[in-house]
């Protein structure tokens, strides 16, 4: 059963150590209107009200809405049609206030509100990083509809409007992204398309780029149609070719790369290489927050499957050994890259090697929260089946069976 936003509230609040009367007094509510809160009362679907007690409590706004999406989406559309508030037991005693609803009201947006957006989007990002998409889906799809309600039911000036928009657009596409984590392809690829109109509409290039540059994953590496993912990649280049910063054009040349390399063409994959490697170290421009810290480990270990795909598995060894030792202090990410390595040389024929790869990060490599990475390593396993005579595999089988 789902966890209710009142429910969710209340854990925080005692997790933290504070009271309904303390949590009220930041608030400027009353103890039992906290209450009434915590059980789902009206003000629990209040977005005003939810983005207050987000500060209160210092947590994003989107952990507070912990129903199912599809509940939460029907009561949040439900509020902004009637206006309903109707917080109980406000200031002042026992006494109940009744805020006056209106069926035509239109939350003020500003630009206070499109940062938040902003450092939600850094949030997920972040989150991402360490724990892997499929945790986040449900939270990464309600800020997209928080965003959503702003833009279509909101007032807000053209400059506001313009920001909201293009916020909304890298909202979307951190959505897609830990969407196609989670194996969710299809809700991906919606974000995606929905990402690039916002991102037109709203004539941002730098949020245009990095929608493309995750769209063109699902052609190339989930899909068949690699030619389409060289496509989008280079029209993520063009976008990110005036204002974008050096990670952001960095990042685009590399996901080329990796579709030239399933196309097969190893002298465009090379020079998208070093293309991306030169656009890194470039210093014009302006890269948005998430990727302010792109490490350099990152490119190394894009340009290790690139080469891993074209079948030269030594030379992908050496750049996914380079992705691992640069991603020390995210763990996650390090365990992506050693379920990499460990494919490599299996691919490459180099069984015990592999295995050696996995049995050594094993307790590290079974946990991670990926359906992507997960599901490559069934895919490993399944071709380990064939080598049972080699004592590294029958190790770690043992270690696979028993998880």
């Amino acid at each position: 059963m789902s966890m209710t936003t009142g429910e969710t509230i209340r854990r925080i609040r005692q997790s933290i150590g504070m009271t309904q009367a303390d949590l009220g007094a930041l608030l400027h509510f009353t103890q039992p209107a906290i209450s009434q809160l915590e059980h789902d009362g009206p003000a629990s679907y209040d977005l005003r009200v939810l983005r207050r007690v987000a500060i209160a409590l210092q947590v994003p706004l989107a952990l507070l809405a912990a129903e199912s999406d599809e509940e939460a989406d029907v009561r949040r559309r439900q509020f902004f049609k009637t206006g309903a508030v109707g917080v109980a037991t406000a200031v002042g005693g026992n006494k109940r206030q009744e805020i006056a609803s209106s069926a035509s009201y239109e939350p003020k947006v500003g630009a206070t509100d499109v940062e938040r957006i902003a450092k939600s989007i850094d949030k997920i990002h972040e989150l991402q990083l360490m724990a892997g998409g499929d945790r986040l889906c449900e939270i990464a799809s309600n800020e997209v509809r928080y965003v959503e309600q702003l833009l279509d039911g909101g007032s807000y000036s053209d400059k506001v409007g313009k920001a909201l928009t293009s916020a909304g657009a890298e909202m979307m596409t951190a959505a897609g992204w830990v969407h196609y984590d989670a194996g969710r392809w299809k809700d991906a690829k919606r974000y995606y398309a929905d990402a690039a109109q916002a991102a037109t509409v709203s004539g941002d290039g730098i949020a245009a780029a990095h929608t493309w540059i995750n769209a063109c994953l699902l052609s190339y590496r989930e899909g068949s149609r690699p030619k389409e993912g060289v496509q989008l990649a280079q029209a993520a280049q063009l976008a990110a070719r005036r204002e974008g910063g050096p990670k952001l054009r960095a990042l685009a040349a590399i996901r080329e790369a990796e579709a030239l390399s399933v196309i097969g063409d190893r002298s465009a994959m090379v020079g998208a290489v070093n293309r991306a490697h030169r656009a890194y170290e470039s210093t014009r421009g302006h890269d948005p927050a998430y990727l302010v810290h792109l490490p350099e480990a990152q490119l190394s270990g894009l340009t290790g499957l690139a080469f891993m795909r074209l079948g030269d598995h030594n030379e992908a060894a050496v750049y996914l050994r380079s992705a691992i030792d640069g991603t020390a202090a995210y763990p996650r990410e390090q365990t992506a890259w050693q379920v990499r390595l460990a494919e490599n040389y299996v691919q490459a024929g180099a069984i015990a090697d592999g295995c050696g790869v996995l049995i050594e990060n094993f307790a590290g490599i079974s946990k991670v929260a990926s359906t992507r990475l997960q599901t490559t390593l069934t895919e490993i396993a399944d071709e380990l089946r064939q080598h049972v005579a080699v004592a590294e595999v029958r190790e770690f089988f043992g270690l696979w069976t028993a998880r």
